[in-house]
C-alpha cells in the first residue's frame, strides 16, 4: 500500500495530461533545517479554490509520513467538501517527508526491543522533541509566511508517527489544536514512556487540544510476535487519561475491531477529522436549521479548537438556492438568510 501511494503521489506531482498541460496535485519544497542540520523536504496541497478567494484563511493539516500519505489524506479532505453541508473546512495540507523516521518520531533514547534484546536501530532514537521543535519553530513559520493560514492546526501521525503525535500533545503548547494519533507505537520504551505520557496528559491544559485516538485490532507486537500488548495498552490508555470536565483537553478513542495496523489509517483519518470538526456542517433537518442552532454549534466548535471558523458562504448560498428551487425540501430561506447575515454582515465576498 505504501509503495502504491508513493507511486501515485509522484505521478500526481507531475503527470502530463497532454503535450500542452500538466496536472498538479501538490507542490514539493525543501529547505535547510538549522535545528536538525539537514535538508528537509515537504509538500503542500492547497484547497481547490485557494486562488479564487484571496481574503480567506485556512486551517492546516500537518501530515507525518507525508511523502506516502498526502494523496490519501487530501482525497479525504476534498471528499468532505459537500456543496450543501461540508463536514470540515477546506484545509491546507503540509506533508512532512522523512529522512530518519526512527530518530525523529521517538520521544526517548531507547536501545531495546520489547523482548529485551538490543534493537538494531538503538543509536537512532530519541529525537522526537527536537523534531517537534523543527515543525513548530522552523516549518510552521514558513507555512504561515507563505500561505493564508488560521487555527486550528491539526497533526496526524500513524504508528511511530502516532507516538510523536501523542508526544506533541504532551508538550502542552498551543502550536497544534487537533491531534489524530493512529495506532501509536506505545510499545516503545514501555513502561517508562507510557507512564510519563499518562502523567503529562493528566496535567491541566492551558490551551485547547482535541485528541482522536484510533486503535486497531492488532494481535502483534514488535519482537514479541503474536502478542496483543500493543493493542491492549492503547485500549487501557483512555481509562488512564481523564480529561477534566469543562477543561481545554478533549479526548475520543475509537477501537476498530475489523481493521489491522495498516488498514486502520484511512478509517481513522476520515472519522478523526469528522470528530475534530464536529459542529462544522450546517444541519439540513428543517426542524433544526435555525440561526440559534448554528450559532451554538460554531461557538462550541471554536471554543474547542481555539479557532474562528465560520460556515462557508458559498455553502449557505447553495443551500438557500436549493431551498428556493425545491420547496419540498422544507428548508427555511428566512433562517438561512439570518445565518448569512449573522456570520457575514457585509454582503461583499472575495
Amino acid at each position: 500500500m505504501k509503495k502504491y501511494l508513493a507511486t501515485m503521489l509522484a505521478f500526481l506531482f507531475s503527470t502530463q495530461a497532454n503535450a500542452n498541460s500538466h496536472l498538479s496535485y501538490a507542490q514539493r519544497f525543501h529547505h535547510h533545517s538549522h535545528i536538525l542540520d539537514e535538508r528537509r523536504d515537504y509538500s503542500v496541497h492547497l484547497p481547490a479554490n485557494y486562488a479564487e478567494h484571496p481574503g480567506q484563511h485556512y486551517p492546516v493539516v500537518y501530515l507525518l509520513d507525508g511523502e506516502s500519505r498526502m494523496l490519501q489524506v487530501a482525497g479525504i479532505v476534498e471528499a468532505f467538501q459537500s456543496k450543501l453541508s461540508a463536514q470540515t473546512p477546506e484545509m491546507i495540507i503540509v506533508g512532512i517527508h522523512n529522512t530518519d523516521r526512527m530518530r525523529d518520531y521517538t520521544p526517548t533514547h531507547y536501545e531495546k526491543l520489547p523482548n529485551g534484546e538490543q534493537a538494531p536501530w538503538r543509536e537512532h532514537t530519541g529525537g522526537g522533541r527536537r523534531f517537534i521543535d523543527y515543525m513548530t519553530q522552523e516549518l510552521m513559520p514558513i507555512i504561515d509566511k507563505n500561505y493564508r493560514t488560521a487555527k486550528p492546526n491539526v497533526l496526524i501521525g500513524h504508528s511511530l508517527g502516532g507516538l510523536l503525535t501523542l508526544d506533541a500533545l504532551a508538550a502542552h503548547d498551543d502550536f497544534f489544536q487537533g491531534f489524530i494519533a493512529i495506532d501509536p507505537s506505545l510499545w516503545f520504551d514501555y513502561p517508562n514512556y507510557y507512564q510519563r505520557l499518562v502523567g503529562e496528559l493528566n496535567k491541566p491544559f492551558t490551551a485547547p487540544a482535541a485528541l482522536y485516538l484510533a486503535i486497531a485490532n492488532n494481535p502483534f507486537t514488535p519482537s514479541l510476535g503474536r502478542d496483543s500488548s500493543h493493542r491492549d495498552r492503547l485500549l487501557a490508555l483512555k481509562s488512564l487519561v481523564e480529561p477534566k470536565k469543562g477543561g481545554d483537553f478533549l479526548m475520543h478513542s475509537e477501537y476498530f475491531e475489523q481493521a489491522d495496523h495498516h488498514s486502520v489509517y484511512h478509517l481513522a483519518v476520515y472519522q478523526g477529522l469528522q470528530w475534530i470538526f464536529a459542529g462544522y456542517s450546517i444541519p439540513t433537518d428543517p426542524q433544526i436549521l435555525q440561526l440559534k442552532t448554528v450559532k451554538a454549534r460554531y461557538q462550541a466548535l471554536n471554543q474547542r479548537l481555539g479557532s474562528q471558523l465560520t460556515p462557508p458562504y458559498a455553502m449557505l448560498e447553495a443551500l438557500e438556492k436549493k431551498a428556493k428551487h425545491w420547496p419540498t425540501m422544507q428548508l427555511s430561506t428566512t433562517e438561512i438568510q439570518a445565518i448569512k447575515q449573522y456570520f457575514y454582515p457585509s454582503t461583499h465576498r472575495d
